[in-house]
């Protein structure tokens, strides 16, 4: 489908890194200039603007006056630093043109439709610059206050709601219609389809996640002469906890991901020992009790091995993100219609977090998967074949034909 190639080119073009990534972290002048052009392309389409206070973006069309409920389809905008074309961008843009579509064959099916049809850009997704991922479309479904939203800081201490404010993204047009469904289109993110040959996967659930932030305290000193023996070397035992967790993870053997992903050091100096580190860990497992076996043991294990070498540790975030189950009745909707535009399906746990997880607390939710070349993903090369791209948008656009002219 060369509109949507054609879109995903455009702003793969914004934040564009040397090596053919994107880099467009969440309200930065980048994102800015790939909102500004998805507000263009939604008022192009004659769709409906509107910009809610944290910044969520919506394209509505009007399919059904008399009806104040909305159908929304979407995802996100913005990137990981090391992000690729595909990641969140793939899921707005199919969005903005099967609503188009659907707008069109209403017309030419007049009084088909039963409820509206909006395309969503969630605010910071990826939780790259602000902490916690899944910001916008938490706030959109009542699990976080707009106050703690805006609150979220990043590593310079500009909060998101100010960076919102300086690119013009505070918005004061908030959703009007009643939000009845939502649907994700994105690429998988593993390899599962590619390794089955499937072409579609429809989302039933996630697996759980629990993100620890783990603080490191020993004491500063010089690295030349102090002795070894009275060192409280706090980035020693960050490092024996980084390990840690790979070992407790190979000692679970229940297939469990798990990761060490950001460190913070103080003074981060070559002549001195840190007196504080700062590790955020991760584990995921679509089972809670594995999740849980596995981070209790590690973390009883991290506190005894600091305190051998006169570390000791607090916990500064301890975010438990629930297995929760998306829309069955999406589920089966997807299957079908997967099936009968001859497309290959299957069902699976997404292992990443996306926003139609924070979605289904408010609505029914649901998500659709097409393959990722190789698994790879938040990597600049990260790949989605264009036929497998057009399979997904052929699927989203008939999956919402159907929501909204259900009885």
């Amino acid at each position: 489908m060369t509109a949507l190639h054609d879109l995903i080119a455009s702003f793969a073009a914004i934040g564009a890194t040397d090596d053919g990534g994107v880099c467009r972290l969440a309200a930065t002048a980048l994102d800015k200039r790939a909102r500004d052009l998805f507000l263009r392309e939604i008022s192009s389409r004659g769709l409906v603007p509107r910009i809610d206070a944290i910044g969520n973006m919506f394209g509505v069309a009007i399919l059904e006056p008399a009806s104040d409920d909305v159908v929304i389809a979407g995802s996100h905008l913005d990137s990981q630093p090391t992000g690729g074309r595909y990641d969140g961008a793939y899921g707005v843009l199919a969005g903005l043109l099967a609503v188009d579509a659907v707008a069109e064959r209403c017309l030419a099916n007049p009084g088909a439709a039963r409820r509206n049809l909006a395309v969503a850009n969630w605010t910071n997704e990826e939780g790259a610059r602000f902490q916690p991922s899944l910001t916008g479309s938490s706030a959109f479904a009542g699990s976080l206050s707009l106050q703690d939203a805006y609150a979220c800081a990043d590593g310079d201490g500009v909060t998101l709601g100010a960076a919102l404010a300086a690119i013009g993204y505070c918005g004061v047009t908030p959703l009007e219609y009643r939000p009845v469904r939502y649907v994700e289109l994105h690429v998988e993110q593993g390899d599962r389809l590619e390794q089955v040959s499937r072409d579609i996967a429809a989302v039933s659930g996630a697996w759980m996640t629990r993100k620890l932030s783990v603080v490191f305290d020993g004491d500063y000193s010089h690295t030349g002469p102090m002795p070894m023996a009275l060192r409280r070397d706090a980035l020693r035992a960050a490092a024996r906890a980084i390990e840690a967790l790979y070992v407790e993870v190979a000692r679970e053997n229940a297939g469990a991901h798990a990761s060490a992903a950001r460190i913070s050091v103080y003074p981060n100096s070559p002549n001195v020992v840190a007196g504080r580190a700062r590790v955020w860990f991760e584990i995921r497992h679509e089972e809670e009790a594995v999740v849980a076996a596995i981070s209790d043991r590690f973390l009883k294990r991290i506190e005894r091995e600091a305190r051998e070498i006169g570390v000791d540790i607090s916990i500064a975030a301890d975010d438990r993100r629930a297995a929760p189950l998306l829309d069955p009745a999406g589920v089966e909707l997807i299957l079908a219609v997967a099936s009968d535009l001859g497309c290959k399906a299957m069902t699976l746990k997404t292992i990443t977090g996306h926003d139609a997880l924070a979605i289904q607390k408010r609505i029914p939710a649901s998500l659709i998967f097409v393959p990722s070349q190789g698994g790879l993903s938040h990597n600049p090369h990260e790949f989605t074949a264009p036929e497998a791209l057009d399979k997904g948008y052929a699927v989203l656009a008939e999956t919402l034909w159907r929501m909204v002219t259900a009885g």
